[in-house]
């Protein structure tokens, strides 16, 4: 999607920059350097074209990494994308603001006059770059600012002032199976399933950004109807509307943060970080509401690598899949969105086919051991490196299928005008041991079949210098690949990430680790009976969620 794109109700509706909040550097003395991001030696504009040169080296056919899966569920990868979307919600750029005329901006397209090799200040940068959300990770993706909003949009997601409006699947006619060659009596439908409220081709939720595929959208929908369920739980003890609201939401975040300190941050970063509790890990943010550039431009922008080519998604699309034993591909998930129009099953859907509701116990279930690995993309998350599943609409390698470019000349670009140091200086920083040239190139992805005097892409970097200066999203590809064999985020990422995360908690009051009752366990909540371990992982949470609804 287009990086300026809306991301939620709050822009869409105008409220104002006091409902922004900002972004900020880790490590601000490296970003004010003028050679930051520049090889040694090089101006910037010299960069920038090694950049290209290096991004254009990718569109041939890398074959030669083995596509590896990991040990988690594909769950996670779609649980940190909602994380994501939850911490930063980018608003403007320095192309459009800059004082001194047009800057730096990621994209393919380029408006009249721009120079893609000129970069701006930090403070041009940080000045002209808002974070929509007002305080990141507090579930203002989920909530927006609640049925009390001045926003009527907003208001509009709610009813009797405390529980979230529901939208409901539509059962397709036995015509559009039976033109599909599938016997209608075979399709498991989830009959009356609720979904996300839809309206218009718009998703009606307070990030429309949850809506960009169907595993995601699905997942914002259990979120909805967990709340719904903590309202029914509160309702005879605060029978106010407004209270109730309150302290459901109270909860809901509480049992959101505990996941992601106990399941979410324990499963992705690296050993070397996990020396304890991350609740006790000591991060070096000192504002609240200031989200660190290098965690959003370069750390926690792994997810793409873990996105699979095709999941175990129910019955229909699955193993043994009553319609597809390929599972649900990637390119399908895309289309089951409002901004698609449900384009697989037809133009203008209005809903959900329910043949299409997620089986949350098949999408969170472990792989039974290192037997039997399913097919590409079928069962978990594959690791974490430069291999990307073929389908993604904008993947390495195809530069012509989206706007803005490939996701590598995307992020190499934002890397390059945000002023985000190379990875083995921000290794050196967190006392990291930096990969050596020899880790890079063996990291990177090699090609079987070239055109005869082509070069492959580990002699590319090696020439352009990206081996020994490594611009940091890819450098922390590479360091999960050699350092966690692609199974985790690398040391100097997991540090950013954690950084940024425990940073954002401890400094935001009303979070699980500044809230009033810590420490708070999920076997305190409300809907947990009287000496159960209570919703201790995502898995767990998401089959409760939705239990006692349809499913396929």
């Amino acid at each position: 999607m287009p990086i300026s794109s809306t991301h939620d109700m709050l822009e869409r509706t105008g409220v104002g920059a006091a409902s922004q909040s900002a972004y900020t550097y880790l490590f601000p003395d490296l970003a004010g350097d003028e050679t930051v991001g520049c090889f040694a030696g090089t101006t910037p504009r010299q960069t920038w074209e090694r950049l290209c040169a290096f991004e254009i080296a990718t569109r041939v056919p890398l074959s030669d990494m083995p596509v590896l899966q990991m040990r988690l569920p594909p769950h996670y990868t779609y649980f940190g994308q909602f994380m994501n979307h939850d911490i930063s919600a980018p608003v403007g750029d320095v192309m459009a603001h800059a004082a001194s005329g047009p800057l730096g901006v990621v994209g393919a397209v380029d408006p009249p006059g721009l120079d893609r090799a000129k970069r701006a200040g930090t403070a041009v940068i940080l000045g002209n770059l808002a974070n929509e959300h007002p305080e990141p990770l507090m579930l203002a993706s989920l909530y927006g600012d609640g049925p009390g909003s001045a926003d009527p949009a907003i208001r509009a997601l709610y009813q009797g002032g405390k529980r979230f409006r529901l939208g409901q699947t539509r059962r397709e006619a036995e015509k559009l199976f039976t033109d599909l060659m599938l016997d209608p009596a075979r399709i498991l439908h989830a009959t009356g399933a609720p979904d996300i409220p839809r309206s218009g081709g718009q998703p009606l939720i307070a990030d429309q950004r949850n809506d960009e595929n169907l595993i995601l959208s699905q997942l914002h929908l259990a979120l909805m109807l967990f709340h719904n369920k903590v309202v029914t739980a509160l309702e005879p003890a605060f029978p106010d509307p407004a209270q109730c609201f309150a302290e459901a939401r109270a909860l809901v975040t509480r049992q959101y943060h505990w996941l992601i300190l106990n399941d979410y941050l324990p499963q992705l970063l690296s050993g070397e970080v996990r020396t304890g509790p991350f609740a006790s890990y000591p991060s070096r943010l000192t504002r609240a509401n200031e989200v660190p550039l290098e965690f959003t431009t370069a750390a926690f922008r792994f997810g793409h690598s873990m996105v699979s080519a095709a999941y175990d998604f129910n019955a229909n699309f699955g193993v043994k899949g009553r319609v597809s034993t390929e599972g649900a591909r990637l390119e399908e998930l895309f289309a089951f969105t409002s901004h698609r129009n449900m384009a697989q099953v037809g133009p203008g859907l209005p809903e959900l086919p329910d043949h299409w509701v997620i089986d949350w116990d098949r999408m969170t279930r472990r792989l039974p051991g290192r037997q039997a690995i399913p097919p590409r993309g079928f069962g978990s998350a594959e690791r974490i490196d430069l291999s990307f599943a073929p389908d993604m609409l904008n993947l390495v390698g195809n530069s012509e299928v989206a706007v803005h470019g490939s996701i590598l000349f995307r992020n190499l670009m934002r890397g390059f005008h945000r002023r985000i140091p190379f990875g083995q200086v921000l290794a050196a920083r967190y006392g990291v041991a930096p990969l050596t040239e020899a880790e890079v190139r063996d990291s990177l992805p090699q090609e079987t079949l070239l055109p005869p005097g082509a070069k492959g892409l580990r002699q590319v970097a090696g020439e352009l210098g990206l081996l020994a200066e490594t611009p940091a999203w890819l450098y922390l590809l590479c360091e999960s690949r050699i350092r966690e064999n692609g199974e985790r985020v690398g040391a100097t990422a997991s540090h950013i990430i954690a950084d940024t995360i425990v940073g954002l908690l401890r400094l935001n009051p009303g979070s699980l680790l500044t809230s009033p009752g810590r420490p708070w366990h999920p076997r305190q909540s409300v809907l947990t009976t009287p000496g159960a371990e209570g919703l201790t992982s995502i898995r767990k949470f998401l089959r409760f969620a939705v239990r006692d609804t349809a499913q396929v």
